[in-house]
């Protein structure tokens, strides 16, 4: 029997794995609700965001196509108020009814006190699967996610998808000992260091070169990080990630496909915008079987 498939703990490494397996795809459907965007036009913002992913999972369920994971980003959800905040906690939990892991977009980071009331909200408030963090404060800001999670996972940012990433994820680290390395691959390393198999990091899909060396140099040190991997898009739709180069780079640098989860928002979220008259619901399970057409 494979170690992620052992009676032992659960780990989220191998709770991953199994779910992924399982649904046979590492699909993940960002959940972004942006109100101008929705067809629902009658009712509260609360109301209209229920609606709209409450069809979308219903969808999800009639077709028995299922992503491996959602990740709704909670800053969305928060410039709304606090009704919509409880819409996330009860779409969190019926979307993990149906075995769908969810992953909540809400990179924190903070003095160790603070982060581990921000995990308290994620892991407890949410009961999120995951939750995506900032390292810049480092260990002690990662630490209490951690301590809090059961069997529940730490996507860290390490290289992401916006144009403003090199500003900082670029700059050369001299480490001594004539080791110089670009910050993210600093961040990168640590992860290795830190990871008790809770830890993921987020790679962006803009950066396929990027991406794939980071996998060739987890694997040289004997781990490879799950990666959380935002900006895919289709139809046209998203920040321009390509799911195909993405699959490629990491087979490429000999990884496993099933440990990392592919991101798609907008181009989900939003196809029926460019399938004229379809139902809102169908046309983004088009866009999702379009993408896991692109993953092989």
């Amino acid at each position: 029997m494979p170690a992620e498939m052992s009676t032992e703990t659960p780990t989220y490494r191998r709770r991953l794995l199994e779910r992924t397996r399982k649904v046979g795809n590492s699909l993940c459907v960002g959940l972004d609700p942006v109100l101008q965007k929705l067809p629902q036009v009658e009712g509260s913002p609360a109301d209209r965001i229920r609606r709209f992913y409450a069809d979308l999972l219903e969808a999800m369920a009639k077709r028995r196509l299922y992503p491996a994971a959602v990740k709704p980003n909670i800053a969305y959800f928060e410039a709304l108020g606090i009704e919509t905040l409880e819409v996330l906690r009860q779409l969190t939990a019926e979307y993990r009814s149906e075995g769908i892991f969810v992953v909540l977009d809400a990179k924190r980071g903070d003095i160790s006190t603070s982060s581990g009331a921000y995990a308290t909200m994620a892991f407890e408030t949410f009961a999120a699967d995951g939750v995506t963090v900032a390292p810049y404060m480092g260990s002690d800001s990662i630490g209490p996610f951690q301590q809090k999670a059961k069997a529940q996972g730490i996507y860290v940012l390490v290289r992401t998808s916006n144009p403003g990433a090199r500003d900082f994820q670029d700059l050369t680290v001299d480490l001594g000992q004539g080791r110089r390395l670009p910050l993210y691959r600093v961040v990168a390393e640590k992860l290795v260091e830190w990871d008790r198999g809770d830890l993921g990091a987020v790679v962006g899909a803009t950066a396929p070169r990027e991406l794939e060396e980071l996998v060739v140099f987890w694997r040289s040190l004997g781990k490879e990080i799950p990666m959380l991997i935002p900006g895919i898009s289709v139809g046209g739709i998203g920040q321009g990630g390509d799911i195909k180069e993405i699959i490629r780079a990491i087979r490429n640098a000999g990884g496993d496909s099933n440990l990392h989860l592919f991101n798609s928002s907008s181009g989900v979220n939003y196809a029926y915008e460019r399938f004229s008259g379809m139902d809102p619901a169908e046309a983004s399970l088009k866009a999702m079987e379009e993408l896991l057409k692109g993953m092989g």
